[in-house]
């Protein structure tokens, strides 16, 4: 169980990158567009949320079950 939040850590980074899309399309380009980015990157980052407590949670059954 060395790296049990990978899925969220990319998640994350994911995110994070989008943000930056987001935030560099909305100035450079298209406000509308930004925007849209800016919403699926919120959700990646919910999405990184949820997936790092369902890790936690399963490594904390898996220790149960071994004792």
């Amino acid at each position: 169980m060395k790296h049990k939040h990978t899925a969220s850590t990319l998640l994350a980074w994911a995110g994070g990158l989008m943000t930056l899309s987001a935030v560099l399309t909305a100035l450079c380009n298209n406000l509308a567009y930004g925007g849209i980015l800016l919403a699926a990157a919120s959700c990646m980052f919910f999405g990184a949320y949820h997936f790092r407590l369902s890790e936690t949670q399963q490594g904390e059954t898996e220790e149960s079950n071994h004792e």
